[in-house]
């Protein structure tokens, strides 16, 4: 009986510390643009191939199209500070998420439905033509 309790108690605790890791957060387009006005000094990344980053983007982000590219960009950003992420589809984004969930940061929010979601929603897009 005492084993049995004992065991209980374990895969309670287990359980409990499988449940608290952090995970990003998926969330529509209003809601993501009502963050980013929220948190004007977050960092937000694109995750979108270079050449669609040029064409169009939100205001404000920072390209990451490979995740050599994502790890250089977050390399200095403490792990507490919001990130938001965001590609066309919603195809790109979730990896991204992993990947930093993985290194420890906490505060992550993914753009549900891409910038497909974004434009359907009338949000505002920079449209000026970037060069890197």
């Amino acid at each position: 009986m005492i084993k049995q309790a004992f065991l209980f108690i374990i895969l309670c605790l287990l359980a409990s510390f499988s449940s608290s890791a952090q995970k990003s957060q998926r969330v529509n387009a209003k809601l993501f643009y009502s963050l980013i006005q929220k948190h004007p000094k977050a960092l937000v990344i694109d995750v979108r191939p270079s050449v669609k980053f040029g064409q169009y983007r939100i205001e404000g982000a920072a390209p990451a199209p490979e995740k050599k590219d994502l790890l250089e960009l977050v390399k200095i950003v403490p792990k507490n500070d919001t990130l938001f992420i965001y590609c066309e589809k919603d195809i790109r984004t979730q990896p991204a998420a992993e990947i930093l969930t993985n290194l420890g940061y906490v505060n992550i929010f993914e753009l549900k439905g891409g910038l497909n979601s974004w434009r359907r929603n009338g949000l505002p897009l920079d449209r000026e033509t970037f060069n890197e």
